[in-house]
């Protein structure tokens, strides 16, 4: 026993034990010793012989910063190459350490601009795909190769060019705003060269000639055929049609006011842009339709001014899925039409306009699109062909009727 505890009592001697054990507990760390011939790195003794590596520098603002490294002598030496390396590059050397997840979490958060359809299919994107890969992972450890390498995963599942490329977007624009906020040097989806990103295949088009679409209307079911006719002869956007109320609709003008899109939450929201506000004009025939299927409406209780042009038999409003699966899927499927997309009722509404030799200004307005060029950038090739075509036929007819009509 020692010599300080003899004469104690047995408590007296146990308690005196407890105060000694509890002392050792708060000593101090064992100091940094410097590692011979690896300037900036220190080591801390551990028991059973182990060793803890640490590395010092100065920040860019000339501060000293000391970092505990987790691994051997080896991983101490290329973790302060790093910050040598970043120092040279004007890079941040020691950013903050915020998770991806967290940041991007806080920043989708702070978006009041984006429409809440557009958050909800942001944070989607982000959970289903990036989180579980990334999102542990430190902002500042995001490099080009974890961009390919997130690629490369949503490849091997199967996804498309196209879907791959909506998770990134998402992702790129995180990643530039903490670029911008110097918490990373750059962003690195920005630096990913052409061949490591995702590039979509061009869908063909469908467009339906008269034929065509006389065979789509009469297939559609009747509670289907005035929202397939209102879509394929006004060619309103999905949303935008399922967004319209009675209020929308002047019967006696022969025309459509789009105020308003239905989104994919279930909202009724203005339309993304300045342009797509506009009135779209209807033919006689779509009109008389219309004035039918508000009759029929009125006597199941849904024609107010305030209720959907197009609802359940509830009188809410479609379900944006629901609608192509519902309308024109089963339609397409009792003819032998091609395969569509509910977009393509759109292009073929377009298509209408060129075929009939109408100006760019006048169908990129019947369209909502913010300028002619838009419209000359999706249907070039139609103008081209109308163009073509005419001037064709007149040349041919110049050089070579004659020799027809001598035999």
């Amino acid at each position: 026993m020692p010599g300080h505890l003899h004469g104690l009592g047995k408590d007296a001697r146990a308690r005196e034990k407890v105060t000694m054990v509890r002392s050792e507990e708060r000593r101090e760390p064992p100091r940094r010793t410097k590692v011979e011939k690896h300037p900036g790195v220190y080591y801390r003794e551990l028991p059973r012989g182990k060793r803890r590596y640490e590395i010092t520098f100065l920040d860019e603002r000339g501060g000293r910063r000391w970092l505990t490294i987790e691994g051997n002598l080896a991983a101490a030496d290329r973790a302060l190459a790093e910050r040598k390396r970043r120092k040279t590059a004007g890079e941040p050397i020691a950013p903050g350490k915020v998770r991806l997840e967290d940041f991007a979490r806080t920043w989708l958060d702070g978006q009041q601009q984006l429409r809440d359809g557009t958050k909800t299919l942001y944070r989607g994107h982000l959970e289903r795909h990036v989180y579980p890969r990334l999102g542990h992972r430190w902002l500042h450890e995001i490099r080009e190769e974890e961009i390919t390498g997130l690629i490369s995963e949503l490849r091997g599942k199967g996804l498309s060019a196209y879907t791959i490329r909506g998770v990134l977007v998402p992702l790129g624009r995180i990643l530039s705003n903490a670029a911008r906020r110097k918490l990373i040097p750059s962003n690195p989806i920005a630096n990913l060269e052409r061949g490591e990103r995702p590039i979509p295949v061009q869908r063909e088009m469908t467009v339906l000639n008269s034929d065509g679409i006389g065979k789509l209307i009469a297939a559609a079911d009747e509670t289907w055929r005035p929202l397939l006719a209102t879509a394929v002869f006004t060619g309103l956007r999905q949303s935008e049609l399922l967004g319209l109320t009675w209020a929308d609709v002047d019967l006696e003008g022969g025309y459509l006011k789009v105020r308003k899109q239905l989104d994919r939450s279930g909202a009724r929201v203005a339309p993304k842009t300045p342009k797509a506000v506009r009135d779209v004009e209807m033919f006689p025939a779509l009109v008389k339709l219309l004035r039918e299927h508000k009759e029929r409406a009125f006597a199941s209780g849904w024609a107010k001014a305030s209720d959907y042009v197009f609802t359940t038999r509830l009188g809410r409003p479609l379900r944006h899925r629901n609608v192509a699966r519902s309308a024109l899927d089963p339609a397409l499927e009792r003819t032998a039409l091609p395969e569509m997309r509910w977009h393509d009722l759109r292009h073929t509404f377009a298509s209408m306009l060129i075929a009939q030799g109408r100006y760019d200004v006048f169908i990129a307005r019947q369209l909502g699109h913010a300028n002619a060029n838009i419209t000359r950038s999706i249907y070039g090739h139609l103008f081209d062909q109308a163009e073509h075509a005419e001037r064709m036929r007149a040349d041919l007819e110049a050089a070579y009727g004659g020799i027809l009509g001598s035999r």
